[in-house]
């Protein structure tokens, strides 16, 4: 294992960690927004 090796598996972990936090903190704003959409169809047919 190189140095340059350590480093590239070190900012791989650092963005994966982004990436899934940025995913757990979008999820619940998509499933609202699209909840919302589908209650404004219903609201809008009726």
């Amino acid at each position: 294992m190189e140095l340059r090796d350590i480093l590239l598996i070190l900012v791989a972990l650092v963005l994966a960690v982004v990436f899934f936090y940025l995913f757990i903190w979008l999820l619940p704003v998509i499933i609202i927004l699209v909840i919302a959409y589908v209650i404004y169809i219903f609201l809008k047919g009726s």
